[in-house]
């Protein structure tokens, strides 16, 4: 793609462009792209700020610029598509008015004005900024021409004018100004007519104004840094030995032999002497006393000591 700059010949030496005309450029851009709002941070109040903010790197000898933008849009507007069309103005303004080619531009919207609707139609037919450059025609030498033999001219006959009719109007109609009022016994007999009688009058009190509760605006959001953690890095795991399998030996299986069961004896109904039922149990009280304690002695608990198992080597044999 070529540029405007690229047709102007180059004498020998270079152009540079300072970091504040570069803003500037870039302000103009913003300000092209219907629905942005230019905010003077002394109108803002004492924490208001001013928008556009524009912060630009450059590169001049490759001839790159990175842009981050903080923008501010009238309400109700289209506001990803007034941020959209902001990204590519600047892209494109940079470009045409500069020659630099632009490898991020950020837009961030900061703030919302109260203004004239804006509709998204307007935003996408925007008129783009173009450089405006003096066209110079070169001068070229004219040639003499030379015909090998003359031309013979013909003559143009020019048809007869046709003939005009005469057109008849007709006669004038008489007009009547006069004998439209009404006739005189229309106002011979009028009847009376009635009116209501007079209402007094009330006084109407004017309502007390209401109070007008102050409202706090809420304080701007300060982005907040987030910490990623490091990744953890993956720990050498070692595995055990395996171990070598060993000989289970397995039972042989008991076979049943026969069991003989003692015959069944007949059951004997016990029988209780009277002398025991007939006597009288005497009641029988206990008393705690405090000279049966004794003391016990427990034993200390003794610490647990440490085991070490020591695994089977790889090839060993146990029963």
């Amino acid at each position: 793609m070529t540029t405007p700059f690229d047709e102007i010949p180059t004498a020998q030496g270079r152009t540079q462009f300072s970091l504040r005309a570069m803003e500037k450029v870039i302000h103009v851009a913003i300000a092209s792209v219907p629905g942005t709002a230019a905010v003077d941070a002394k109108l803002a109040g004492l924490a208001g700020r001013a928008f556009p903010r524009v912060m630009a790197q450059m590169d001049p000898d490759a001839k790159v610029v990175a842009v981050d933008a903080d923008i501010a849009v009238y309400w109700p507007s289209p506001v990803t598509d007034v941020a959209s069309a902001v990204r590519s103005a600047i892209s494109d303004t940079v470009r045409d008015f500069t020659g630099f080619r632009t490898t991020r531009v950020n837009v961030t919207v900061g703030g919302a004005v109260a203004g004239e609707r804006t509709s998204a139609l307007a935003v996408s037919t925007r008129t783009p900024l173009v450089a405006q450059i003096p066209a110079i025609v070169p001068a070229q030498e004219l040639k003499e021409i030379k015909t090998s033999q003359g031309v013979a001219v013909r003559q143009i006959a020019v048809p007869a004018a046709p003939a005009v009719r005469g057109v008849a109007t007709p006669q004038a109609v008489q007009v009547r100004t006069s004998g439209f009022g009404p006739s005189p016994q229309r106002y011979d007999e009028l009847r009376d007519i009635t009116t209501a009688p007079e209402q007094p009058l009330r006084h109407t009190r004017d309502p007390q104004p209401a109070t007008v509760r102050s409202v706090t605006m809420p304080s701007e959001f300060r982005p907040r840094s987030v910490d990623v953690p490091r990744p953890l890095q993956p720990r050498p795991v070692s595995a055990p030995h395996p171990m070598a399998l060993r000989k289970v030996d397995v039972p042989r299986p008991v076979e049943p032999h026969h069991v003989t069961a003692p015959r069944a004896t007949a059951l004997r109904t016990p029988q209780v002497a009277p002398s025991a039922t007939s006597r009288n149990l005497r009641p029988i009280e206990i008393r705690p006393s405090a000279d049966f304690t004794r003391r016990v002695d427990i034993p200390r608990p003794t610490p647990l000591r440490a085991i070490t198992i020591t695994p089977f080597a790889e090839g060993a044999h146990h029963e």
